[in-house]
Order: C-alpha cells, then structure tokens, then sequence
C-alpha cells in the first residue's frame, strides 16, 4: 500500500490514526533528509579517493570524472597554501614582466592595438591581470575555451570563455581525431522576471564551431541544437596527452602529496598541543599533606572570572623546602622529526616542476639560487610563455583576417611605402626571465645587428624591430609609446619627439645599469 493511500485511509480514521500517520510522515522526511545528507558525503568522498578510472576506451579520463577532478583542484588552489604558491609562481614569471606586442606594418599594428585596449577584451583576456588569471586557471583545469566574436561589419573582434564545466563534449573529424569540428555547451542560462524579481535556471545546448573549422555547407543545428556559427571557439589544452581530447589539470599530481604533507603537519601540531598540557613537573615528598599544599599553592581561579591566587609573573623565581624541586616538561625527541615530512613536499615540488627554495625553505637556498633559476626551470617558464606566444600569434591571425573580410575594412594589401605586399606579422617579444641577463641580452642584441663592428650590419630588418627588441630587454613600461615617437607612421621623427624619446631609452638604460 503506497503513502497517498495511507494518508487517504487515515484521513477517514480516527484522531489516534492521525496522530500516528503524522509520526510517520515526519520519520519519513527525516530519513530524506539524512539521505540528503549521506549522498553529499559521498560525494565529498571523492577527495579521499587515490585513484579515478579512466573512461573513452582507455584513452582518456570520462568527462564526468573529469568535471570531478576540476572540482578537487579548483578547491585546493583556493585552500592548499602549496598548490596555490605553486600556480602562482609560474603565473609571475610568465606574465609578471609583461609582454610587447608589436606589428611591423602600421595598418595592422593599429587593428592589433585596438583589440588589444578594448575595455571587454581587456576584462577577458588582454590586461595584465587577466592574463595572469587566464594562466592560473589553465593550471588548475587543464582547458581554457575562448570563444572570438567577429562583427562582420567593422571587422571588431571580442573575445569571451565558455567554463570549463559547460563543455560536455568535442567532436571531431570521423576520419581524423586531431581535426576539431564542434563543442558541445550546456549550460543553465539565467533569466530574471521583471514583474515579480524572481530569477530562473533553463538548461540550454548548443554547438560552437572550432575557429579553423569553416565548410562550405554550414548546417543549422545538430539534432535539434543550435549550431552558433557566429562564434568560434579556441581551446587551449595542457597536462594531458596527444590524443586526449580534454587537457588534464597540471596540478592533479600534486594533490595526493600536498594533502598528505598537510597530514603530517597537522599530526604534528596535535602532538605539540597535546604536550602543551603540561608544562612543569613538580617533584617533592610523597604525602598526601605535602601534595595537596603544593596544589593549593599553584592553583589558579582565572577560570572562574575573579582572580584570587594570580600564577607567578613571568621570570619569577620558585623556592622550595629541601626535596622539592620544579623542572620544565621535556619534549626533545618525543615527535617526529619535521625533516621526515620533506619527502612529501619534494613530492609536491616534482609535480609541479619547482625548486623546493619557492615554497619557502630559505635554508636549501643561496644567493645564485635567488637570482637565478636552475636550467630545467627556467626552460619550464620559457616553454609556457611559447604556448602564450603562440596563442595570441593565432588569435591576432583571426584579428587581421576579420578585420580584412569585413564590409567596411579600408586595410590595405599593399605597402604604400615599399609597394610589396603588406606585412601581417606581429612580433610577440618577452623580457628575460632572469633579471642578471640584461646587460648579456642587451649586448648580444647590439652584436647581432651590427656584428661586433661599429655600424649596423643589415643582420636585423630595421631599425624599430631593433629598438622594440632593446626597449623589451630593459623592460621599459609604454615600449610602443616610444616607438611612435621615434618611428612616426608619417615619415620623419619630429625633432623634439625624437630628443624626447631618445631621452627615455637613454634614463632606461641608465637605471639598469645602476641598479645592476
């Protein structure tokens, strides 16, 4: 007999039979309610698991798992001090010199400047501190999905990420498994009803096209899913293999050592606590009499809020009767070694492919340690900052090539001044990563455009790559600013322009030089 039908039979009883259905409703959503509470548990269980399966015929892991394991390392960037020092550290030195973005055609360097300062693509991705936050979150999920939006009149292009989480699937080329077509969105769009202010969840799907993907036929919609070919998605993957279609978080080998060097630490200040209990031992005769007096006399009534018998200030001195002595509780070699615990933070400091001198430990470090980086490191950071250099060669290739298929471009496909076709190239230059290499760098620019001699040898193609190169290498703040001023679009630098910004270079170089 089902519950609606023992409430129907109850409502026909007596006021007893009412009373005990009332009991039984109230046992039955207090067994829902720790229902409720047990799959929660379960699902919090997740972070004590050692292993996950793999799914995808053993390829890959299974994209609900992988949701999973984005929730475990998003959570323990925000809480494990190691993990997130971790992710940080690559951020700084990837990011935290900032980077020169230069094209060598004026035309194509204004399109490229214009998407670079718009307001929203700055939020998203251009800024300093989107760049940074940009490079975090590719630690921590692996994937980063940014979706380009061109205007098909003025050529604009904005920039927007789809969360991780909202992309379900990737499918791509039946024949080919490397040549992406579609991902697949779903996600809870919000909407908010003006009358009554209440706000509402709808799931919705729909299909982005990759941004290489363009067929001739351009199908409407999946099944009954809405293909958004105004939008086009670039991932950027990192962590995983070749053939995986979903990159896998490049902290995930860090977890199980972070947590268990948290262990140990934690086992150890309960240890200390527990000793803490005691601090002094008295000794003294044996009595009951004798010990008694010496309770009575040390005891305290701070607890009970009026003080009546203060304990001793601090450096007091304690005087007792022959066979009375007072000796502080001795803890050496009652714990573990804090050294045992540094095997796990190696662990943690192997997976994140960092020194163990960055997670605090001045004692393994010297001074050529702080100020410069051992080779597997420093190769680390330059290798991310190619992926970075490569991604924004790509999305400054859509840029240029919306801005031309727009109906109001006015680009030109013709140098006005050397008649040859116009160059589309940008030049994406970092500064060093190790602050004692700018008088090498500096040197080797200048001995590679004019080969140790006296005058420029040609080695170089102009003189403003030149400059850009020597301005990135000292670091100068506003490097375009001051290429304008020496390289006006017009011709000719302006004589008091040109002081000016020859000036500038002159004070950058001679604060290096100081300060080095």
């Amino acid at each position: 007999m089902g519950v609606l039908e023992n409430i129907g039979n109850t409502l026909r009883g007596n006021g007893q039979e009412v009373a005990e259905m009332k009991e039984y409703l109230l046992a039955t959503l207090a067994n829902e309610d720790m229902l409720k509470e047990r799959l929660a548990e379960l699902e919090l269980s997740l972070e004590d698991k050692m292993w996950i399966t793999l799914g995808g015929a053993d390829r890959e892991f299974d994209r609900r798992q992988l949701g999973d394991i984005w929730k475990l390392c998003r959570l323990n960037y925000l809480k494990n001090p190691l993990i997130n020092r971790g992710v940080n550290i690559q951020s700084y030195y990837v990011w935290g010199q900032g980077v020169n973005i230069q094209a060598k055609a004026e035309p194509i360097n204004e399109v490229i400047q214009a998407f670079i300062d718009d307001p929203l693509n700055q939020t998203e991705l251009t800024s300093h501190q989107a760049r940074t936050l940009k490079e975090a979150d590719l630690q921590v999920y692996g994937n980063l999905f940014l979706v380009l939006f061109a205007d098909r009149v003025t050529g604009e292009v904005r920039v927007r990420s789809i969360p991780v989480e909202e992309i379900t699937d990737i499918i791509s080329n039946p024949e080919d498994r490397r040549d992406i077509w579609y991902y697949k969105r779903e996600w809870n769009a919000g909407g908010i009803n003006l009358q009554t202010g209440a706000i509402g969840q709808k799931l919705q799907t729909a299909y982005y096209p990759d941004w290489r993907y363009r067929p001739e036929k351009q199908p409407d919609a999946i099944g009954d899913k809405e293909i958004i070919w105004d939008a086009c998605v670039y991932h950027i993957k990192v962590g995983g293999l070749g053939d995986m279609r979903f990159g896998v978080p490049e902290i995930y080998q860090a977890l199980d050592w972070a947590k268990a060097y948290k262990s140990f630490l934690e086992d150890r200040a309960t240890v200390y606590r527990a000793l803490a209990r005691f601090a002094w031992q008295l000794k003294g005769p044996g009595s009951a009499t004798a010990v008694t007096a010496a309770k009575t006399k040390l005891a305290s009534t701070l607890a009970s809020g009026s003080e009546t018998n203060p304990p001793p200030t601090t450096a007091s001195t304690f005087i007792g009767k022959d066979g009375y002595s007072m000796d502080p509780i001795r803890t050496a070699g009652t714990t573990t070694p804090a050294e045992e615990g540094r095997r796990f933070l190696l662990m943690v400091c192997a997976a994140l492919g960092l020194p163990e001198s960055f997670f605090g430990d001045v004692s393994v470090g010297t001074l050529a340690t702080a100020k410069s980086l051992d080779r597997p490191t420093e190769l680390k950071f330059e290798d991310r900052r190619t992926l970075w250099a490569d991604v924004f060669h790509d999305i400054f290739e859509y840029v240029i090539g919306a801005s031309y298929a727009a109906s109001q471009s006015n680009l030109p496909d013709i140098d006005p001044k050397t008649g040859e076709e116009i160059d589309k190239h940008v030049y994406i230059t970092f500064p060093s990563i190790l602050e004692h290499d700018v008088e090498s760098s500096v040197r080797a620019i200048v001995s590679a455009a004019t080969l140790d001699g006296k005058l420029a040898a040609g080695t170089l193609p102009d003189m403003k790559l030149l400059s850009s190169m020597l301005l990135s290498a000292l670091g100068v703040e506003d490097a375009d600013e001051i290429l304008e001023k020496l390289f006006p679009e017009d011709g000719e630098p302006e004589a008091e322009a040109f002081t000016e910004a020859l000036r500038e270079l002159r004070q950058a170089v001679a604060e290096i030089i100081k300060e080095g």
